[in-house]
């Protein structure tokens, strides 16, 4: 990272790091791979579907809103493989096992966990799980966990966290059960820092070829509905959803991503997970994660994921 966050997770943080891109890394060709993207209806769900789909993949754009993701769909332009929208909601288990049981394709060759919510107020899922937690971090894992027999021995999954993640320590208490005042920024943060966490016990409990990444500071809806005083003040430095997308596409799909060992990736490179040692987690919080998480899903903890 950048000495300063500003100047590293803005646009010319991005046009600066671009410039030490290998442009033949994103020169391929997906013809026969299927990717899955969560949340691909707006911001950098579109760009990752869009990249992935004009480099010859079959891309399913996970969706809440079918019908908004039918309509996002017709306005891709140039893709050369084939575009299939389905209904998920990753706050529910019964939305994502019914997606798993009636529209999941038979093989998977990249997963990529973009979907996420940033809610003003506390909620409570169908499932009696805080919303955030649900749709950011359990949805996800149930959905990886529901899949397996479907990835390939050499699929990729990726995370999209957030660089918020860099102010939270992982904190399984407060992960799950936020205190009052619900504060919907902390909340989304540690999920985003417990995502990261979650891909490095991955890498370490399984065989998939798993990472987690930040796209910087991007001008999406999201954004733009969430954080709208944080849009209003730095909206003529955010990046594209596109240049945010980036680093997503290339974990994806790139040979030079091939092995990415369950790091933490900006902008192409990998990077540290903590910027100080306050937000360090020990092994045993790690455990807990795993644990927590296991429990939610109906799996034993000690069940192997290889």
């Amino acid at each position: 990272l950048d000495a300063s966050i500003v100047f590293s997770f803005d646009r010319t943080g991005y046009r600066r790091h671009a410039k030490g891109f290998e442009p033949e890394d994103l020169d391929v060709d997906l013809s026969g791979r299927t990717c899955l993207v969560t949340g691909a209806s707006s911001g950098l769900g579109v760009e990752v579907a869009r990249e992935l789909a004009a480099r010859g993949a079959t891309v399913h754009m996970l969706c809440r809103d079918v019908g908004k993701g039918e309509a996002v769909r017709d306005t891709i332009r140039g893709a050369r493989g084939e575009l299939v929208v389905a209904p998920i909601d990753l706050s529910d288990f019964e939305s994502i096992r019914r997606y798993v049981e009636t529209h999941a394709p038979a093989r998977v060759d990249v997963l990529v966990h973009n979907a996420g919510v940033l809610p003003a107020t506390r909620a409570t899922t169908v499932d009696g799980l805080e919303l955030t937690a649900a749709t950011n971090l359990v949805g996800p894992f149930l959905l990886t966990h529901l899949l397996w027999s479907r990835l390939r021995s050499d699929a990729r999954v990726v995370h999209v966290s957030s660089g918020g993640m860099y102010s939270q320590k992982l904190d399984v208490q407060t992960l799950f059960d936020p205190p009052e005042p619900f504060d919907g920024v902390v909340a989304y943060a540690r999920t985003k820092r417990a995502q990261v966490v979650l891909t490095e016990l991955l890498h370490e409990r399984s065989t998939l070829r798993v990472s987690a990444m930040h796209p910087g500071w991007a001008d999406t809806p999201g954004v733009q509905s969430s954080l709208p005083r944080f849009r209003r003040v730095t909206k003529a430095i955010l990046r594209t959803p596109a240049e945010g997308a980036d680093t997503i596409v290339w974990l994806a799909a790139s040979p030079a991503a091939a092995h990415p060992k369950g790091r933490f990736y900006f902008d192409r490179a990998p990077r540290p997970t903590h910027l100080s040692r306050r937000t360090e987690e020990s092994a045993a919080e790690r455990e807990a994660l795993w644990r927590a998480l296991c429990v939610r899903i109906g799996l034993d903890p000690a069940a192997s994921f290889r």
